[in-house]
């Protein structure tokens, strides 16, 4: 049996996607999986041993047209569309393949008939079946609409039996090994910390509280990070190298412009990870690291706590409007 899964989104959406796949191998163990991702979530299918294959999305004219060709003669028996948008609709219906399935989300903000109105359409007309979850009347009605069970009724109801309930043994390989005399404190510098609700000054005496509790702090930043922590670029220590990290004297150390192998190299050994939601929710969730995740008060948080809650994993959910936020973090790492 040869399945391909089109996964061209972010990287949590990929993690998320880690239980189809592992469940699909446990009940199929000579299956073929191959997966089409995007350059943000390729890393993540090349370190899976349960996955065959792994093409890259692309959306120059040329490329697009030869990942078709590949996809075409590999003549597989199941395709399965799982990200949002025509990328992965377009690619099925080229894909020759015998069975299609696309999952499709309808908007979880509004109730808008129009909403994917297209999208739905097609692949009404070319695929073998498509779910169509309407995010927001499942979210007022209190459905479970979480995006790993989505993608698993989509797996099912094509005839392909799968461990429901299995969590993915996926696992990271330490590029270096850091000081753990004190327990290790990992924060996300993401923007997302910096709202109405949470300025920079609210961060940095959160810092100053953490130092009390005898903890290494690692900061890791993304491309967002220097926008919105100036200060903290200007108090704290950079690493420059991962030699900086396996000798820090310092409570707290800036790791910044990391590569993806020493940032889920220090997200493996953490005690302790602090992150807004991102992707750097769903690193942390494949790793022993007790996780707090900070969720947006003001873009619908209930509604992806529902949807992208880490899969399997005990976490402390907060809100950026939370009066109490560093109060609750301090207990956190307790």
């Amino acid at each position: 049996m040869k399945i391909c899964i089109e996964r061209s989104d972010r990287m949590g959406d990929m993690i998320l996607t880690l239980p189809i796949i592992q469940g699909i191998k446990e009940k199929n163990p000579n299956a073929s999986i191959d997966v089409v991702a995007s350059k943000k979530n390729l890393k993540i299918c090349q370190l899976s041993n349960l996955i065959d294959k792994t093409y890259e999305k692309t959306n120059n004219y040329s490329a697009f047209k030869k990942l078709i060709k590949s996809v075409c003669d590999e003549k597989y028996d199941y395709y399965f569309s799982f990200s949002p948008g025509w990328f992965g609709l377009f690619l099925g219906y080229y894909s020759k393949s015998k069975f299609k399935s696309a999952l499709i989300l309808k908007s979880r903000y509004k109730s808008n008939i129009l909403s994917k109105f297209w999208q739905i359409i097609f692949s009404k007309i070319f695929f073998s079946q498509s779910k169509v979850v309407n995010r927001f009347k499942s979210l007022r009605e209190n459905q479970d609409i979480h995006q790993t069970k989505a993608m698993m009724e989509v797996i099912l109801n094509s005839g392909i039996s799968l461990d429901k309930n299995h969590q993915s043994n996926f696992s990271f390989t330490n590029a270096f090994t850091i000081k753990k005399d004190k327990k290790v404190c990992v924060i996300h510098l993401s923007s997302k910390w910096i709202n109405k609700y949470y300025q920079e000054d609210n961060f940095l005496e959160l810092l100053k509280a953490l130092e009390k509790k005898n903890l290494s702090i690692y900061l890791t930043s993304d491309e967002t990070t220097k926008s919105k922590f100036h200060k903290i670029f200007s108090l704290y220590s950079s690493a420059d190298k991962t030699t900086e990290l396996i000798n820090n004297e310092k409570p707290i150390l800036l790791c910044d412009n990391f590569d993806f192998e020493n940032w889920t190299s220090l997200l493996n050994q953490a005690n302790y990870t602090i992150t807004p939601e991102s992707g750097c929710t769903h690193i942390a969730s494949l790793t022993s690291s007790k996780l707090c995740v900070i969720y947006d008060a003001d873009n619908s948080p209930k509604s992806i706590m529902h949807e992208y809650a880490p899969w399997n994993k005990e976490y402390l959910a907060l809100e950026t409007n939370d009066i109490d936020l560093n109060i609750k973090l301090l207990n956190f790492v307790n």
